[in-house]
């Protein structure tokens, strides 16, 4: 990431190397996934002083990067300012502003159009070019916006309880980067304000209002903000907007009409790179920007009544802006700035993708060298979006299908752990004893077919043993029905648990009521780049498409369970199917306090046999997933054929998953039982 930081510093303009440009981005977007999910297994404090320190150097490495055209108008109005002149009195082309005119204002772009920033950022302009008129000056300024951005956002990953490294979507984003410590947008300043607002909504202070203000008063979209905070927890506090909204707004009253008139000749002028827009004049549809603005204005309004209903904030918001920017005419790579700091606390495929492709913008350039305008058309902004919106399909493919199960399984409550097992050796004794030590928990232990004897050890220790037919699907609905907690915890007899997972899970029940699912994650006690590899693969499918496998360690509602109809009594892909199950019955949370598995099977196979075995799982994934488009029923026979070719060998009995598929599950007490 250095080595693409700084070799965009050596492009000498804005218009040097378009497409050298649109690589370098995108291959930094691509880097960024593989810092954030290869971040290594530190303390908190470790990390922050990892992300901080290489986010800073990053940001250093960048500094000599050209500035953007717009940063012509931030001087240039900034010197209106502080002579005590109006910029909203007339466009920066008119006759009154002749005297004012010099190389900033012969750079600046739409000279013809009104301003558009609203008074607290003019004030900002007029104060810094007071302090040094030079355009580092502003560039210093983004880089104060963007770092104090950062910290803030790691206050509010702590806070939320998200894994600190998906500070990484943020600090190591390219179009942050580009955005911010190379082109000096001003739009970092917003987003500070905007997670100070954040952050003092969610422990309820008053001071949330005024900090929205702030934001408002820099980057005026921020105002669509305002009806997400007008909840009975925050309401009083209301008051705190209007001062700091009029205040700065005072001197400029004159040409507060022509402000709000250059704000729309901006909002509605013009298409360039907007998702919505260009697919409605891709077809030709008459009148596109009225239907996007109906769409936009439906879509805002069903935000701000989930929001009154209970919708959490950080959630709201971040749907309101991806609805913004979705439905705006016009979509400049950095506005993307205005929800990726969102994106590290609610992780989504299909903004961190979009971080990826939205490198085609830099095309604009090449486009105006060869054709003599700037700008591009419908086939690259499909390039960009396209992806995007396969992304967020997989991602949400049943966000707004969800039946959300009610019931009684939430605050502290101790699951149920059930461990299939085939002949384990010394490592279940080991697991059994670490679960023992956390807390008084039912363990049972549902077994195969071992050719050894460790049902005695098992019951001396307090463990349940069950038997059942061989396949781990099998095993493990066996032992959901002889369990009696609400929540059941499926770990694997080669795992070891984090210390203090109890509490990290009852942490991740209460900040997620509705649950169906809760997903620790998968680090090997022995590290290697293939293993590493196979970490990040794993971690990235959990956190984006919400598939863990059985190695990342479930727990699972029973409840939900049950109104998804039971565990999948199917010998292999039962984890796969049972993500695809859940999803429908409330959000499955990714934790991210990784346990710790057993990387024997992995380092015994030789590097041929290592690819071979990561070809073999990815075939069958990606085959199951297609099989599972005709039903569950087809997806189950098809387990089985596949059961049978990854262990050739194996004897199992499996038409005798219908003795478990047919048995009920056990409820906890006093609570009804219902068939799978």
């Amino acid at each position: 990431m250095m080595l693409l930081c700084a070799a965009w510093s050596s492009l000498p303009t804005l218009d040097a190397c378009p497409l050298v440009r649109v690589a370098l981005f995108s291959t930094a977007g691509v880097v960024m996934l593989g810092l954030v999910f290869s971040f290594p297994d530190i303390s908190d404090r470790a990390s922050r002083r990892l992300i901080i320190g290489a986010a800073v150097l990053l940001r250093l490495l960048l500094w000599p990067a050209p500035v953007s055209d717009d940063v012509n108008r931030y001087v240039w109005e900034g010197r209106l300012v502080m002579h005590g002149e109006n910029p909203y009195a007339a466009p920066a082309d008119d006759p009154r502003w002749e005297s004012y005119r010099d190389d900033r204002w012969e750079a600046m772009n739409h000279r013809n159009l009104p301003t558009a920033y609203p008074p607290g950022i003019q004030w900002v302009m007029a104060a810094t070019t007071a302090v040094w008129d030079h355009v580092h000056a502003f560039k210093l300024l983004a880089l104060a916006g963007d770092v104090a951005t950062l910290l803030l956002l790691l206050a509010l990953v702590r806070r939320q309880r998200v894994p600190l490294r998906w500070a990484g979507f943020y600090a190591f984003n390219p179009v942050v980067l580009i955005a911010f410590a190379a082109e000096a947008h001003f739009d970092s300043l917003m987003t500070a304000a905007l997670l100070a607002s954040l952050l003092a909504a969610l422990q309820e202070k008053r001071s949330a209002w005024g900090w929205l203000g702030v934001a408002i008063q820099l980057k005026v979209i921020c105002i669509i903000i305002v009806p997400l905070f007008l909840t009975w927890r925050l309401w009083k506090g209301a008051w705190w907007l209007l001062p700091v909204l009029l205040l700065p707004t005072l001197p400029f009253l004159e040409g507060l009409f022509e402000w709000v008139s250059g704000v729309g000749s901006f909002a509605l002028g013009g298409s360039f790179n907007a998702p919505l827009y260009s697919l409605a004049a891709f077809f030709g549809i008459e009148h596109a920007r009225p239907l996007v603005m109906f769409v936009f204005a439906i879509s805002a309004g069903m935000i701000v009544i989930r929001r009154w209903r209970g919708m959490d904030l950080i959630d709201a918001t971040l749907w309101m802006l991806a609805a913004l920017l979705v439905c705006s005419p016009v979509v400049h790579f950095w506005y993307l700035t205005w929800l990726l700091p969102l994106v590290v606390l609610r992780p989504s495929f299909a903004w961190t993708t979009v971080s990826i492709t939205i490198g085609a913008y830099f095309i604009a350039w090449w486009t105006q060298d060869h054709a003599g305008w700037w700008g591009f058309g419908h086939r690259i902004t499909a390039m960009v979006w396209l992806p995007w919106l396969v992304a967020w399909l997989l991602q949400n493919r049943v966000g707004f299908f969800r039946s959300l199960v009610d019931d009684s399984a939430t605050g502290r409550t101790f699951p149920s752990v059930v461990v299939p097992i085939l002949n384990p050796g010394r490592a279940l004794t080991l697991l059994v004893a670490e679960l023992k030590a956390a807390g008084d928990l039912e363990i049972i232990v549902a077994d195969g077919g071992s050719d050894e004897d460790f049902c005695g050890e098992m019951k001396k220790a307090g463990v349940h043993v069950i038997h059942a037919p061989r396949g781990r699907g099998n095993q493990i609905a066996a032992g959901i029905a002889a369990a009696t907690s609400p929540w059941i915890l499926i770990a694997h007899a080669d795992i070891r648990p984090r210390a203090g997972w109890l509490d990290d899970l009852a942490d991740a029940m209460e900040r997620h009521p509705d649950a169906s699912m809760f997903v620790f994650g998968q680090r090997f006690d022995h590290g290697g780049i293939g293993t590493l590899l196979i970490e990040i693969l794993n971690e990235m499918r959990a956190v984006f498409t919400r598939i863990s496998f059985g190695d990342q360690t479930m727990v699972v509602r029973r409840s939900a369970l049950e109104a998804s109809g039971g565990f999948p009594c199917q010998p292999l892909m039962e984890d796969v199917e049972v993500c695809l199950r859940l999803a429908r019955c409330g959000p499955v949370v990714y934790i991210g306090r990784e346990w710790v598995v057993s990387a024997r099977k992995w380092n015994a196979c030789g590097r041929a046999g290592f690819v071979l075995r990561v070809w073999m799982i990815v075939r069958l994934v990606v085959s199951y997933r297609f099989a599972r488009f005709r039903g569950p029923t087809h997806a189950a026979s098809v387990s089985e054929r596949m059961y049978r070719n990854y262990y050739p060998s194996s004897t199992a009995d499996l038409s005798s998953r219908a003795e478990i598929r047919n048995a009920p599950l056990k409820a906890p007490p006093g609570e009804p039982s219902n068939p799978p």
